[in-house]
């Protein structure tokens, strides 16, 4: 079976509406959907943001389930120019951000994927795949010259918060993992600051959001946009993903037949 790891319920909605997953089962606080996507056993599961939750879970997901393969999916911010938000990436090496002193990066290689060439999603209509790096941060990379400069000097296509630490468990777990993002924030946008307050312990605290748009309401024009954004974001990431397992064959995956 295949265990599809996302953040946020945002990212894991539009999934659920293209599977056949409404069998919930609780493992410890972890909420997983059971039931088949693209005709292919998956658990999904939507672990929190941040480093720390996606660790827990992917440990989880591995203990309960076993699962021939690990796809780390959701959002990320865009670190090119030509990556456009509702783009695809498929990852062919994961980095994981250590210390970001402005003139100076320092960042580690982790686990690579299976073979994603494998994966032909760019022939579903309306998406455009690009293949490259993955780069895990430990908060938003709001900024935009500040994105512009970490793409640069990696040479990642996208950031998010979560893939480094899925993908170091699943290699310390001898697990086959592939990771998929899809962009919502380009390279070219800023965030605004209060953004990484509004979360703790991996979950959004919507008090924190109440508050910081009463003291400030053009926070909510932002919101709006990237709520937009995710919407459009879900559906192209969900379409993805039902086409790429689709492809996947599990005895081939359990033979690491794709590697």
């Amino acid at each position: 079976m295949i265990a599809i790891l996302v953040a946020v319920r945002q990212e894991l909605k539009p999934i659920l509406r293209r599977a056949d997953a409404n069998h919930v089962v609780r493992q410890e606080h972890l909420d997983f959907h059971e039931g088949t996507l693209g005709g292919q056993p998956v658990a999904l599961l939507a672990l929190g943001i941040g480093k720390e939750c996606a660790r827990i879970a992917a440990e989880m997901t591995i203990h309960c389930y076993r699962p021939d393969l690990v796809i780390s999916a959701g959002f990320g911010g865009g670190l090119r120019s030509d990556m456009h938000a509702g783009d695809i990436i498929v990852g062919t090496e994961i980095l994981d951000l250590r210390k970001d002193q402005g003139t100076k990066l320092t960042w580690d290689s982790t686990h690579k994927p299976i073979d994603p060439g494998r994966i032909h999603g760019e022939d579903t209509p309306g998406l455009r795949v690009h293949y490259g790096k993955l780069l895990t941060a430990d908060e938003m990379v709001l900024r935009a010259e500040n994105k512009a400069r970490i793409g640069k000097a990696t040479g990642a296509l996208s950031v998010d918060m979560e893939t480094s630490a899925v993908a170091a468990v699943c290699a310390a777990r001898n697990t086959d993992f592939l990771a998929i993002r899809c962009i919502t924030d380009k390279v070219n946008e800023n965030l605004p600051d209060e953004f990484n307050d509004f979360f703790v312990l991996g979950q959004l605290r919507a008090k924190r959001v109440i508050s910081s748009c009463a003291r400030d309401p053009r926070i909510l024009a932002d919101l709006a946009r990237l709520g937009y954004r995710a919407k459009y974001s879900g559906d192209k990431l969900a379409r993805f993903l039902q086409a790429a397992v689709e492809q996947l064959h599990l005895p081939a995956l359990a033979a690491r037949g794709l590697q």
